[in-house]
């Protein structure tokens, strides 16, 4: 199983303001995800990358 997948949201909120969101990922196998994000809002910016790991039945 191999997939990508891209996700983006954008909106404001009644506590900081405007903010926005950007996430896209990789799955090399159906349990394994590696990912990147972006997110900026009124106060601070952020990016980052991540691993995720997913088990149970």
């Amino acid at each position: 199983m191999r997939q990508g997948y891209l996700e983006a949201q954008a909106g404001v909120s009644s506590l900081s303001g405007w903010y926005a969101q950007a996430e896209g990922g990789y799955r090399p196998l159906a349990n394994l995800g590696l990912f990147g994000f972006r997110e900026a809002n009124a106060r601070e910016r952020m990016t980052g990358v991540g691993v995720r790991w997913t088990f149970g039945p």
